[in-house]
């Protein structure tokens, strides 16, 4: 897609019963009653990728990232795009000025339908380049949206303030929540799960009345960071513990009388013995250390990570079934997330009997004719 030579981004605040309008002007108001629907729209803009990223806070707060990702792949996109980075440096507040104004009204039509207290305020915006598989340029806008969740109690409700937002191909929603917190549940079923979010993508889902919606409840275990320190505390208490046990004097709990040339008074301790506990106390923190590390790492990979790192782990090769167990997903997930591994290219599957194996691309020039041949593919 061609990057045309300056920028509007279009909110426009439409409330309607049933599926989506698209307009290009201004906010057109049907019904009061309804919530709050908004449409994100680029009259100069063509981006190939929206990412709409969500970030509850305990009071209820909402901090909003909308990026927009324009692919790179010619010159007049790319000379487009830095024409447009250098317009938004040199002022960035005539960029913005028009957005917030579109939000504001999003905002208060949202408090309207909803019936609770709602503002917006701290817009900015950015531009950067990423590169990956591609490169790509990314427009970044960010504000905070207070009174976008409920808070009651311990429990906080988010997704009425945008109820039936259309999310068309190339548009994720992500809604995250803070650690202690943990999801009660989630309408309609996420496309993908992490450790505090949640993701529905435009190609996957199409929200109706009620949806989305995010229950999250506090009480969901200590944070990552409180866990992190509690480590870093018992291993300093542990390397504490191993100096005093080596520079104390070896002389100090030997019983009163007691003959210091023979070395077998109840307190001496032998020089292997102090060695020994040295390197359990060693080996002891390196356990501590791995086994704090490793969930951590897990919980922040995706799910095709996770799947990818888990046929990697065995060889390249693994049954699908085991990936299941291994994981504790259901059939259905499973195939999902392999599905769309294979249509990536990033994954290969063959028949072996009545069991679908999985293999990563550079792992199938070693399958032999004679494994192929029973029954596979």
């Amino acid at each position: 897609m061609n990057v045309r030579v300056g920028l509007t981004v279009v909110v426009a605040v439409l409330l309607v019963g049933t599926g989506p309008i698209a307009a290009a002007s201004g906010p057109t108001v049907v019904d009061q009653r309804q919530s709050a629907l908004f449409t994100l729209q680029q009259d100069q803009l063509d981006a190939d990728e929206v990412r709409m990223d969500v970030t509850l806070r305990e009071n209820g707060t909402a901090e909003w990232t909308l990026e927009f990702w324009v692919r790179l792949d010619d010159e007049e996109s790319t000379t487009a795009f830095e024409s447009l980075q250098e317009d938004i440096r040199d002022d960035p507040d005539n960029h913005t000025q028009s957005f917030a104004d579109r939000m504001d009204e999003t905002v208060v039509a949202a408090s309207d339908a909803t019936g609770r207290e709602m503002s917006a305020e701290g817009y900015s915006v950015s531009t950067e380049r990423q590169s990956f598989a591609r490169e790509y340029g990314v427009v970044r806008y960010t504000f905070d949206w207070h009174g976008f969740g409920a808070v009651e109690g311990d429990e906080i409700r988010a997704g009425d303030a945008i109820e039936g937002i259309y999310i068309d191909d190339g548009t994720r929603l992500l809604v995250a929540w803070p650690n202690g917190y943990e999801l009660q549940s989630a309408a309609p079923d996420p496309d993908e799960e992490r450790e505090h979010a949640v993701i529905w993508r435009g190609d996957e889902t199409d929200f109706i009345a009620g949806e989305p919606q995010v229950v999250i409840t506090a009480g969901g275990g200590p944070s990552t960071a409180i866990i992190a320190g509690a480590t870093v505390v018992a291993l300093g208490l542990g390397a504490v513990g191993v100096w005093w046990f080596r520079t104390r004097d070896p002389t100090a709990d030997r019983p009163a009388g007691g003959d210091e040339d023979s070395g077998s008074g109840s307190g001496s301790v032998p020089a292997a013995s102090t060695d020994t506990a040295t390197t359990t106390a060693s080996t002891t923190d390196e356990s501590a250390a791995s086994s704090t590390t490793e969930p951590a790492e897990t919980e922040l990979l995706s799910n095709e990570e996770q799947v990818l790192r888990l046929v990697r782990d065995n060889g390249g090769r693994m049954k699908q079934q085991t990936v299941v167990e291994e994981l504790e997903w259901t059939d259905a997930k499973t195939s999902k997330v392999v599905s769309g591994l294979r249509e990536e290219g990033d994954l290969e599957s063959f028949r072996l009997g009545r069991e679908n194996v999985l293999s990563l691309p550079d792992a199938d020039d070693e399958v032999t004719a004679e494994t192929r041949g029973n029954g596979t593919e």
